[in-house]
């Protein structure tokens, strides 16, 4: 049990009070004071919030609805006449006594069938009539509105501050800017893509002359497969060359583009290559002129 305080010591506790103020100190609670709420917390400055509205329940519809039917479409005719209504409802040719209850059941609910059919198609001819017209009317309504607004004569303010528009925004305002260029950029246009056209058609030409040229090397049957199979996988491939059996270094490694370069400047390190004439470039680059002119590639 805690320990009780005296009558001296609460009479003390209850003349503290501020220094400058007559206010007696609050009491200890566990409620925040609103003087803890931060500048960062949303709440520091009072906004008054709307009432939320009422949010409507989504609803969960299980599958979808088919169409409805058309069912006085323009070729059918005029379902409502009595001329059709007696060809879909025919009255029974002979009219007898019915015989058993069954019978009679059985003629009463053929004519229940009968009138409700006639009846149906009545009421849904009504329906569709009263539908059609509510539908014509409020395109029609929008038509007129429509009609109304698009000639409707110049407002008062329209008037007043015309003369402070300028001719580019009463141009703007009226419809699209002017482009008196625009045939020279629409016949520019189709020249390029014309050119653009002819290029991709060359160069589709020189990819199925440059195929038809390697296609003489081309494996179409089982004996040549089988040739070239025992052609490269073999024991002793580099046969004219018995001292190594790499084939970087029977075949050497693949040209860099320093390699070619220094082809094309004369700087190799091989002698043979070094003081060797200019026919073999020059062969290449005739060939490659003579592809150009001929359009498509050679061998």
């Amino acid at each position: 049990m805690p320990p009780s305080l005296s009558r001296s010591s609460m009479s003390c506790l209850s003349r503290c009070r501020c220094p400058n103020s007559s206010i007696a100190i609050r009491s200890f609670t566990t409620t925040p004071s609103l003087t803890a709420i931060g500048p960062e917390n949303p709440k520091f400055i009072e906004v008054p919030i709307a009432p939320q509205p009422q949010a409507h329940p989504k609803i969960d519809i299980k599958g979808t609805l088919p169409p409805p039917r058309n069912l006085f479409p323009r070729r059918a005719g005029n379902k409502t006449s009595r001329e059709y209504l007696a060809a879909v409802t025919p009255e029974p040719k002979h009219e007898s006594e019915p015989k058993t209850e069954l019978e009679a059941w059985k003629r009463r609910m053929a004519a229940t069938r009968r009138t409700n059919l006639r009846e149906g198609l009545v009421e849904l001819h009504k329906r569709k009539r009263k539908e059609d017209a509510i539908i014509a009317g409020r395109s029609r309504a929008r038509s007129e509105a429509r009609e109304a607004r698009l000639y409707a004569p110049q407002r008062e303010d329209d008037r007043l501050t015309n003369p402070t528009i300028t001719a580019a925004n009463s141009t703007l305002q009226t419809g699209h800017l002017p482009d008196p260029d625009r045939a020279a950029r629409i016949a520019e246009k189709a020249a390029r893509v014309e050119a653009i056209a002819t290029e991709k058609e060359e160069a589709r030409r020189d990819a199925l002359h440059t195929l038809y040229m390697h296609a003489r090397s081309f494996i179409t049957t089982e004996e040549q497969l089988d040739q070239r199979i025992e052609a490269i996988f073999t024991d002793t491939p580099f046969e004219h060359n018995n001292r190594n059996d790499n084939i970087w270094e029977v075949a050497g490694a693949p040209h860099t583009v320093q390699d070619m370069l220094s082809e094309i400047n004369k700087t190799e390190k091989s002698a043979v290559q070094y003081h060797s004439g200019p026919s073999q470039i020059t062969g290449k680059r005739m060939k490659k002129i003579a592809e150009e002119l001929t359009g498509g590639k050679m061998d």
